[in-house]
C-alpha cells in the first residue's frame, strides 16, 4: 500500500514540475471524458480489504469553471473478514470476494488559473453497491454522497492528465452498516470540441481568453497574441529650440510616410513625438504634443495624405530608447517616428 502511496504521490510532483502552456486550457461548453485509475481503502463499519478501483467519467463544461459530471466507478475482488459489522468480529474468518460498484452524479468548480494547471472541487449523489460471494449473505446497497478535490494539467486542447481525492460516504438502513470509501485516482481527461467553440470577438483569428488586443480592427495583421503588427518608420527631423515647425529641409524626411502609405492603402499612421528630459515633464508633453502635430500636418497639407489615415500624440520624455545620461543619447530620444497598422502591414 506504500508503494502505491509513493507512486502517486510522484506522478502529482512530477505533473506540478510540467510547463505551463498558455493555449492548453479547459474551454467551456465541451464534452469531456476521464479514463481513471487508483486505489481505494474502505474504512467504515463494513470490512473490506483495500484495493483497486477503475472509474469511467462523463461529463459537460458550462464554462471555465462550472460542470456537470456522471462518473462510474468499480472496485472487483476485494477480500473481506466476513463482511460483518467490525463490531460483531471476535475472530478471522475466511475471507471472500466482493466487487464494489459506486456511481454518481456531481457538480464540479474548476479554479481557472489562466495556464494549462486547473485544481477543480466537486460535490455529488449516487449510490453504491456491493455484490458478494459468501454464501448467506446478500449484496449490499445504499444511497452515497461523494465529494471530491482534484486537478487537470493539459498538454494541449484535447488531452489532460487528471488526479483526484474523492471520498465517498453511503448511508444504509443500519448506521452499523454504513460504508465509506476514499480514493486517490489518475488517468486522462479528453476534452472533446474545444476548438469549434473558440471566441473571437474582434474577427483577428485569436480566441479571446487569449487576446492581449482585444477590439483590433477588422482585417488588421496581427501576431500571436492578437496584437496589431506594426511598422516604425524614424524621421530625421530636427526643431529649433522651443519650436514645432517643420523646415523644407526635412520634408524628405516626411514624404517616407507619405510613401509607406500610399503604397499600403490598407495601413493607417500615428504621428509619435518625443523628447529627452532634459526640462519638466509638462514641458516636454506639451513640446511633443505640437512637434507630432506639426509632422501630421504636413503629411495632409502637403502630401495629399487622407486626414483620417494618420494621427498624432506626444509621449513627451516617457518612452525613451536610449539613455539620458548622454549628449548622444539624448539625441536618439528627441525623435518624431510614424508608426503604421492596418490590413496590409505585415
Amino acid at each position: 500500500m506504500k508503494n502505491k502511496f509513493l507512486i502517486l504521490a510522484m506522478l502529482a510532483v512530477a505533473a506540478l514540475c510540467l510547463p505551463g502552456q498558455a493555449r492548453a486550457q479547459m474551454y467551456g461548453e465541451t464534452l469531456h471524458i476521464s479514463l481513471m485509475g487508483g486505489y481505494m481503502w474502505p474504512n467504515g463499519q463494513i470490512a473490506l480489504d483495500s484495493g483497486g478501483i477503475y472509474g469511467l467519467g462523463l461529463g459537460y463544461n458550462f464554462n471555465k469553471n462550472w460542470g456537470i459530471e456522471a462518473f462510474g466507478y468499480f472496485s472487483p475482488n476485494l477480500g473481506d473478514d466476513g463482511v460483518l459489522p467490525r463490531w460483531v468480529l471476535n475472530a478471522n474468518p475466511p475471507s471472500y470476494n466482493n466487487d464494489v460498484t459506486m456511481a454518481r452524479i456531481s457538480a464540479l468548480y474548476h479554479f481557472d488559473t489562466g495556464t494549462n494547471f486547473t485544481p477543480y472541487v466537486s460535490l455529488g449523489v449516487g449510490g453504491q453497491w456491493i455484490a458478494r460471494d459468501r454464501p448467506g449473505y446478500n449484496n449490499y446497497a445504499s444511497f452515497a454522497v461523494t465529494g471530491a478535490i482534484g486537478f487537470k494539467i493539459f498538454f494541449n486542447e484535447v488531452v489532460a492528465l487528471r488526479l483526484e481525492f474523492s471520498d465517498t460516504y453511503g448511508f444504509a438502513k443500519t448506521q452499523r452498516a454504513n460504508f465509506n470509501a476514499p480514493a486517490v485516482t489518475a488517468g486522462l481527461t479528453f476534452q472533446v470540441g474545444a476548438n469549434p467553440i473558440c471566441r473571437d470577438e474582434d474577427g483577428d483569428g485569436v480566441c479571446d481568453p487569449y487576446d492581449k488586443c482585444p477590439g483590433t480592427p477588422a482585417g488588421y495583421k496581427v501576431d500571436a497574441d492578437g496584437c496589431p503588427i506594426t511598422v516604425t518608420i524614424r524621421m530625421d527631423i530636427k526643431f529649433d529650440f522651443d519650436k514645432a515647425v517643420v523646415k523644407k529641409a526635412y520634408l524628405p524626411e516626411v514624404k517616407k510616410v507619405a510613401d509607406f502609405l500610399n503604397a499600403h492603402p490598407g495601413s493607417t499612421a500615428v504621428v509619435e513625438g518625443h523628447t529627452d528630459s532634459v526640462g519638466t515633464d509638462e514641458y516636454n508633453q506639451r513640446l511633443s504634443d505640437r512637434r507630432a502635430s506639426a509632422v501630421r500636418n504636413v503629411l495632409v497639407s502637403t502630401f495629399g495624405v487622407s486626414a483620417s489615415k494618420v494621427t498624432s500624440v506626444g509621449y513627451g520624455e516617457s518612452r525613451p530608447v536610449a539613455t539620458n545620461d548622454t549628449a548622444a543619447g539624448r539625441a536618439e530620444n528627441r525623435r518624431v517616428v510614424g508608426v503604421f497598422t492596418g490590413s496590409d502591414v505585415k
